[in-house]
């Protein structure tokens, strides 16, 4: 229940100032993935132990929320945030497979099949975590956008 109260506390802060607050984050964010992702095999920061695949995941996790979050508070095309749930997951996994298929020409980095299924999977999760906070706080916000 706490971790939607802190997403409310960001749906808010999004309305508030979308440029700054989201798309800004958004698109560096987004930076950050592809500058570690070319980061050759040999010179890559280990994270306390944590495996690969869960770092995908979390990766990927917050660029589908925060993308989700982007399409559907753009407000400029309805169709567009109806369908976000799609949109951002079909997004999220033709970049994630691009990322791998980049990671080819890095040396000591390769493709892998099971790094592309963590990136959906957190796709999925991020996604999830924005209809949650949507549905929890947005029926009580006049900037609210129906989800189907």
């Amino acid at each position: 229940m706490r971790l939607v109260f802190y997403g409310i506390r960001l749906y808010k802060l999004f309305l508030s100032n979308k440029k700054k607050f989201l798309y800004i984050p958004l698109g560096l964010y987004w930076l950050l993935i592809f500058i570690l992702t070319s980061i050759p095999g040999k010179h890559m920061p280990t994270l306390f132990g944590v495996s690969d695949k869960f770092k995908h995941f979390g990766a990927y996790l917050v660029l589908a929320f925060l993308l989700n979050f982007a399409i559907i508070l753009q407000g400029k095309y309805k169709k567009l945030s109806e369908n976000s749930f799609y949109i951002t997951l079909i997004i999220t996994t033709i970049y994630g497979l691009f990322d791998e298929v980049h990671q080819i020409f890095i040396p000591g980095r390769s493709f892998d099949w099971w790094d592309l299924v963590a990136d959906i999977i957190g796709s999925l999760v991020g996604i999830m975590l924005v209809n949650i906070i949507i549905k929890s706080y947005g029926k009580k916000d006049s900037n609210y956008v129906e989800l189907s």
